[in-house]
């Protein structure tokens, strides 16, 4: 496993490169993934009810305030399949703040899920919203390079497992060390518009 690097990508590579260095093959994989994503989302389950995991600061904040603003609806973009997103954001209450979601379950590759998104939008509620008016906050230079290849405004922070310099090396919109100065953070979204 430390031939596989995890930063940034989604569920399905990470499931797919993992089973690869332990010798199955592709069709050994496609075979049993519904089983062992059952499994992987007990043991998680199971695991983040014990976890040490903190809540990053004011990531509650942003998406209670977020969740109260007119002309905003967050979404949920991540790597995660749906049901780790969920159990991962449940663990702090979080998961209800998103209107909808493009996960891991929906594509692969992280820069295939705003198009997915867009779509979403179109199709559940009515809204045709052009990528230059998405904002994609993300704490890995994938999340950065996903907004830019979409043309959405990236907010990039640094509570991940890269570091400052690795962020703003991608050139962001915006970068905060974390979302903890929360009027800053909607500052940066709202000059998004």
């Amino acid at each position: 496993m430390d031939s596989v690097d995890f930063q940034g990508k989604t569920d399905p590579l990470i499931l797919r490169e993992s089973l690869g260095v332990m010798g199955f093959s592709d069709d050994d994989i496609d075979r049993n993934t519904d089983a062992l994503k059952r499994r992987y989302f007990s043991h998680l389950a199971e695991y983040i009810r014990e976890s040490p995991s903190v809540l990053m600061p004011g990531v509650g904040e942003l998406l209670e305030r977020l969740s109260g603003m007119d002309r905003v609806l967050p979404g949920l973009l991540t790597g995660n399949f749906r049901e780790s997103a969920r159990i991962k954001l449940d663990r702090f209450g979080l998961y209800r703040y998103f209107g909808f979601g493009v996960f891991g379950d929906d594509a692969a590759h992280r820069n295939d899920m705003p198009p997915i998104a867009r779509r979403i939008l179109r199709e559940q509620y009515a809204l045709d919203i052009p990528f230059g008016d998405i904002v994609i906050i993300g704490d890995t230079v994938y999340d950065i390079e996903c907004a830019r290849a979409a043309g959405a405004v990236s907010v990039a922070v640094g509570t991940g497992w890269v570091g400052k310099d690795a962020l703003l090396s991608r050139g962001p919109d915006h970068y905060f060390e974390d979302l903890g100065d929360t009027d800053s953070v909607l500052a940066a979204i709202a000059g998004s518009d």
